[in-house]
């Protein structure tokens, strides 16, 4: 099957380590498909990178993709509604030249907004089926704007499926008035050749970290729905001198979480490493004691699935699937938002002898996520076809 990806979720020249579950997924999608990928690139990001003398270009491993990269133009912090707009006149001319050239059997698009939104546009205007695909933190960050709210549910009622990551999203995208028949639940991959149990003695050393020191780990996007800023506050009341708290990841709070820690004077003990290679990360679960992901708001987030892959408890809130991947023999759910839920749940987590071996990641490999996500794209090509014939003999 030919299928024309569109989504603003993957990586470039100049973002190497921008969203790897997005990557990871393509790439094994490229195992059973030949791909074309539309991934736009903000204009202020494109202008950065033009007075530095570089511009996007795909990956070397991307050497079996197509990979457009068009800018995306937009009004910065205005006229939101209409960024659906922006981003397809953006898209349109590439979009419309790959419909031309590549003659895809399938659209898919993953982000709910601009992304699925203009793709659904532009798929009708193409005559082709189009596969949306939520990820929790989309609709989080979205479904406060009426705008944009009646943008996404447009977007579903008209697209051919919906994929969401969890059955918690699912229920939700339900309640607010989505069809239950077009929404499919198939969980992200993970890479196991990456994400797998490791001594914590030989990876402490390998990172400079001391054998006998406490260690909790946090991985993820320094902006303000993640929650760092109440783990920090958690962390300044856990009395314990031998304890530190590693924070993996960069992001617009970056300099004011910096900030926070010094006030709260645990400075010493907070270390910021920022941006960290996909395949290094695994070495950071197996050395820490505790990962933990206080997000106010999530989906099924990847970094949860990968340290419970590397057998490494999780303490985390009890938001979106969290509770559907997170259970009692693998880890501690608090309150979102519950700054003293969370001590305490770091607290109990530091102080109990967990069975390593007995904790549970529930995903599978990118390889059966890929597979699923074939079975489905399968059925609404069928599906597509059958109406089209059905639509052309009434005539």
């Amino acid at each position: 099957m030919k299928i024309l990806c569109v989504t603003n979720l993957f990586p470039d020249s100049t973002r190497p380590d921008f969203a790897p579950f997005n990557r990871q997924q393509i790439l094994h999608l490229c195992d059973l498909h030949a791909i074309h990928v539309i991934t736009p690139v903000p204009w202020p990001h494109v202008l950065r990178k033009a007075l530095e003398g570089k511009k996007p270009a795909p990956l070397e491993e991307f050497d079996r993709i197509k990979v457009d990269y068009p800018v995306y133009f937009y009004s910065p912090k205005m006229m939101r509604d209409l960024y659906w707009r922006f981003y397809k006149l953006s898209i349109g001319g590439v979009f419309r030249k790959a419909v031309e050239v590549f003659r895809p059997d399938l659209v898919y698009a993953t982000w709910a907004y601009p992304d699925c939104r203009a793709a659904v546009e532009l798929s009708s205007e193409a005559g082709l089926p189009v596969v949306m695909r939520v990820h929790g933190s989309d609709i989080n960050d979205f479904f406060g704007y009426k705008g944009r709210k009646q943008s996404i549910l447009e977007a579903i009622r008209r697209s051919d499926a919906v994929v969401s990551v969890n059955g918690d999203l699912r229920e939700f995208l339900i309640l607010h008035g989505a069809d239950p028949e077009r929404i499919h639940v198939i969980y992200n991959g993970i890479d196991r050749s990456l994400f797998t149990p490791l001594d914590k003695g030989t990876c402490r050393l390998k990172l400079g970290l001391d054998r006998r020191t406490g260690i909790i780990v946090f991985a993820g996007n320094l902006k303000p729905v993640k929650g760092v800023d109440l783990l920090l506050h958690a962390f300044s009341g856990i009395a314990r001198e031998d304890l530190q708290l590693h924070i993996l990841g960069d992001g617009p709070m970056h300099g004011s979480l910096e900030r926070i820690a010094s006030s709260l004077g645990i400075g010493d003990r907070v270390f910021f490493h920022g941006s960290v290679a996909h395949g290094e990360i695994g070495e950071w679960y197996g050395a820490c004691d505790l990962f933990c992901l206080p997000s106010f708001h999530e989906g099924t987030p990847n970094v949860i699935l990968e340290a419970l892959a590397c057998g490494v408890p999780v303490v985390a809130s009890d938001t979106g699937g969290i509770p559907e991947i997170v259970k009692p023999d693998s880890g501690i759910l608090f309150k979102a938002g519950d700054a003293d839920g969370l001590r305490d749940a770091l607290e109990k987590g530091l102080a109990r002898n967990w069975d390593r071996g007995g904790i549970d990641c529930p995903a599978g490999s990118w390889a059966s996520n890929a597979r699923s996500m074939t079975d489905l794209f399968e059925s609404v090509r069928s599906s597509f076809l059958r109406r089209e014939s059905g639509t052309q003999s009434a005539f």
